[in-house]
């Protein structure tokens, strides 16, 4: 049960993460919401390197990180715009959508078929996104189909959910050509470091900015880090897909947050629609 409960400990890092963004940095450019908890996670990660005893590299391990670094930065950024431009509650909930692209790049690079539970899932998660929006229901039956476009956020979730599929699939090339915690480590390292040094250089975000709060940014960095760690032990002790189940129900406490912390409306469908939706992840990333 070890790792149900670090994988239940990321699923709520994660949220928590989200959460602690909008409270206390709404208030920068969606630029600089992407780039403050990988600055301060930087250091956490760069400290844990130098106690950590370096692996074997594979020969795959550099080429995957050059595909998948970039890939990391743009779903990431696109994360926090979405999160900052809309409520919680009805743009987390969409990251459940994640396991369905990890079927079709799966599909497409590693030549996986779907199977009866997969498709069952992919229903659910549907059906999951239209409760989720059932307050539009008033414009018709096609109302909540249409909201999930009309809100920015939930769109852009969507295209973040098919990045991170991508990424999951990069990621396992990394664990397997070193280990869980140096590639996480190393990764995450790399990425701090490169995307504050292009956004500060082209002006997207300013450096004063980034550090005129260091104890909120050292916070909301130890929070990722703690993730991390939690993400990369449970992974280590299980099967990834049920360390990938259990962590979607990041949606549910993202949606819980919503409403506790910013008195977001429409909280009853959302959540119903989030659990129908993470049902449909569980089911896809356990039996697919």
């Amino acid at each position: 049960m070890v790792w149900f409960l670090l994988s239940l400990a990321a699923a709520f890092l994660m949220a928590t993460t989200a959460a602690y963004m909008k409270r206390f940095f709404s208030d920068v450019s969606p630029w600089e919401m992407a780039v403050i908890p990988f600055f301060y996670v930087t250091p956490f990660c760069i400290i844990a390197l130098c106690f950590m005893e370096i692996p074997k590299l594979g020969s795959e391990f550099f080429p995957a990180l050059s595909w998948v670094l970039p890939l990391t930065m743009v779903a990431i950024i696109l994360h926090f715009r979405a999160i900052h431009m809309s409520p919680l509650s009805v743009t987390m909930p969409f990251l459940s959508f994640t396991p369905i692209f990890v079927i079709l790049t799966g599909r497409l690079l590693l030549g996986e078929t779907l199977s009866s539970s997969g498709i069952i899932g992919i229903l659910l998660i549907v059906t999951g996104g239209y409760v989720l929006n059932l307050d539009s229901a008033k414009d018709g039956f096609s109302g909540p189909i249409r909201a999930i476009f009309k809100e920015p956020g939930s769109a852009l979730m969507l295209l973040v959910a098919a990045l991170y599929g991508l990424c999951s699939v990069g990621g396992k090339i990394l664990i397997i050509n070193s280990s869980p915690m140096f590639a996480a480590m190393s990764l995450f390292s790399a990425y701090g470091m490169l995307l504050t040094t292009i956004l500060v250089g082209t002006g997207k975000a300013s450096l004063r900015t980034i550090t005129s709060r260091p104890a909120l940014g050292f916070g909301v960095g130890l929070c990722i880090f703690m993730e991390i760690i939690c993400h990369n032990i449970a992974i280590s002790l299980v099967a990834a897909a049920y360390m990938v189940a259990i962590k979607r129900l990041a949606g549910i406490f993202s949606v819980l947050y919503g409403w506790l912390l910013f008195h977001e409306h429409g909280i009853r469908y959302r959540l119903i629609g989030t659990l129908i939706m993470t049902a449909g992840a569980v089911c896809i990333a356990l039996w697919a």
